[in-house]
């Protein structure tokens, strides 16, 4: 029964999905390590909370997990900053979610637990289970599809104003890349592809292939919108549609700071945590200025809110004692 399922035995039958989604491409090896990690320091957590069950997981231990202090570079035991904090509610929510899905509870504890918003303009990048949920939700059943094509090339660092001109002759799958021919607001650029958006990208191409007319280039077709013509705010407003088809079928339409660009945004955000450079970021999204690429990825570069990447809860249980 869900009831008797302890925490460790959650922990672990989550864990095998998880690791299922890297074997398909749909969640990165690195995620599932910074997950792994952080599920380990939540099961620590509640179990000295008295959480021996999944089921004894209330949204206070919830709560106290994603706020709990940690540890600076410099061993000393600080606030977690909003990043973090952030990232510690995406991997809870995620946790519960899939949880669920196998049927060992039907409750989410981190169900209305909010944070201050981690972006300074109007539009959020997704966190991380939401960018995992985005590709499980785009992934094709029986043809690949623009939806696919759209997400793999967002979540590769393209806008939705890139998008819809990017090829079949663009895909450089030997070198596992894609060449974004910009826009009037970013430069044109190769960027790399990760498993999953190099499978969905090649498999897009050989269905265009299968479909052309005789005499027809189908590397010349583009990869997301119609063969159709039409101007570029035309061509940008197909993309656009394909995005926010997605971000509805993930739960998320409701959320006015979540669109297209956030699905951009996320990938500026993912490469952010693995350079900690904003100038590196605004490299990859083809934006020349520094200032605009960390409004997008909602990174207070002025403030010194380093990248969420959690250095270990600090183990202070009288702070949240019962």
């Amino acid at each position: 029964m869900p009831g008797d399922v302890t925490l460790p035995q959650a922990t672990a039958a989550v864990l095998d999905v998880w690791e299922a989604l890297v074997a398909s491409g749909e969640m990165s090896a690195q995620s599932l390590s910074r997950f792994g990690q952080l599920l380990g320091r939540f099961e620590r957590l509640a179990t000295v909370r008295g959480a021996v069950l999944l089921a004894d997981v209330s949204a206070q231990i919830a709560g106290q997990f994603v706020d709990a202090h940690g540890r600076t570079r410099h061993g000393r035991t600080a606030p977690a900053v909003l990043a973090t904090r952030h990232l510690r509610r995406s991997v809870l929510r995620m946790f519960f979610t899939t949880a669920r899905e196998l049927c060992l509870t039907d409750t989410d504890p981190t169900h209305g637990l909010t944070l201050p918003s981690r972006t300074t303009g109007e539009t959020r990048p997704l966190a991380e289970d939401e960018a995992v949920a985005l590709r499980r939700a785009a992934e094709f059943v029986q043809r690949p599809t623009r939806h696919a094509a759209a997400a793999a090339l967002a979540l590769a660092g393209a806008f939705s104003g890139e998008i819809g001109h990017i090829r079949g002759h663009d895909l450089d799958v030997p070198g596992r890349r894609v060449w974004l021919h910009g826009s009037t607001k970013t430069a044109p650029r190769f960027n790399a592809l990760d498993d999953w958006g190099l499978r969905v990208l090649t498999a897009r191409t050989a269905h265009l292939t299968a479909g052309a007319l005789p005499g027809q280039d189908p590397g010349g077709l583009p990869l997301v919108v119609s063969a159709r013509a039409g101007s570029d705010e035309q061509v940008q407003a197909r993309v656009c549609v394909a995005l926010r088809d997605l971000i509805k079928r993930i739960g998320l339409g409701a959320d006015p700071a979540v669109r297209p660009a956030s699905i951009t945004a996320y990938a500026g955000w993912e490469h952010f945590t693995s350079t900690h450079r904003i100038e590196s970021v605004a490299r990859h999204l083809g934006m020349g200025s520094l200032d605009s690429a960390a409004a997008l990825i909602g990174h207070r570069w002025q403030h010194a809110d380093p990248p969420a990447a959690d250095g270990g809860l600090a183990q202070n249980r009288h702070r949240h004692a019962r």
